[in-house]
């Protein structure tokens, strides 16, 4: 469990680091969201413990995080 808090505190604390170090917005967006969807596996998986869960829910638990990405993304995209 020690592993999944460090994972999630270097998920929160990635992009922080590389907006200090001058990345560029359009990396730094996507960043953001490749870590919003760990955090959310992560999330689901460990603290809803849903890792031993029937093979359904766990899809429908972890799924909201990429089809949220992919909306902003694409409204990203557009504008």
């Amino acid at each position: 469990m020690l592993a999944v808090y460090l994972a999630l505190m270097i998920c929160t604390a990635l992009p922080v680091i590389a907006l200090q170090a001058g990345i560029g917005p359009g990396f730094l967006a996507w960043l953001v969201f490749g870590m919003v969807i760990v955090k959310a596996m992560l999330l689901v998986d460990y603290f809803m413990e849903m890792k031993h869960a029937p093979r359904g829910w766990r899809l429908a638990a972890q799924m909201w995080a990429p089809v949220i990405v992919i909306a902003l993304a694409g409204f990203n995209t557009l504008t």
